[in-house]
């Protein structure tokens, strides 16, 4: 039990630094947008990049931002049903819909994964504008993303399981 709790700690804390380190990127965002709309109707001289990049900036962020939701339980679900049954219940009807989501996640990762390795494989780059940027690394952000869905869900899913049984986890770091 020692074990299952330090994964679920260690979890718990990656998932904390993703959502804290990557939501700096909407600075990045807005400053990038700020320079573009100054640039373009204060200068008369808009930039090839700055769309682009806050876009693919955006991307990065929205679903990396997904694990740390996950961990705070803040993605969507019906609570008018959900909150019909007692604590134990409602641990159940997480272990199911966890199980499913793990299905889910695992072939949006065998996807994602592809998707990437053909970006890497011909050194992808944008055709959106004129400057081009290298799309690769981005890509690669989504099996990763997707992969630490995957691992904050077999967490919850734990901790789920522990609650349907009668076990109480520790608490969430």
């Amino acid at each position: 039990m020692a074990k299952l709790s330090q994964y679920l700690a260690f979890q718990d804390r990656v998932s904390e630094w993703v959502g804290r380190t990557f939501s700096w990127l909407c600075l990045a965002m807005i400053a990038g947008l700020c320079y573009e709309v100054t640039a373009r109707y204060l200068f008369n001289s808009p930039t090839s990049w700055a769309h682009e990049s806050t876009t693919m900036l955006y991307g990065t962020f929205c679903i990396l931002a997904g694990v740390y939701t996950h961990k705070h339980h803040g993605h969507v679900r019906s609570e008018v049903i959900y909150n019909l049954f007692p604590e134990r219940g409602r641990a159940v009807l997480d272990v199911i819909t966890g199980l499913i989501g793990l299905v889910v996640f695992s072939v949006f990762f065998y996807i994602t994964f592809n998707f990437a390795a053909d970006s890497w494989a011909i050194r992808e780059v944008s055709s959106k504008s004129t400057w081009g940027p290298v799309v690769y690394p981005f890509k690669s952000v989504l099996p990763l993303a997707v992969g630490l869905m995957i691992l904050q869900s077999i967490a919850a899913l734990i901790r789920s399981f522990m609650v349907a049984i009668g076990i109480q986890p520790e608490a969430q770091v």
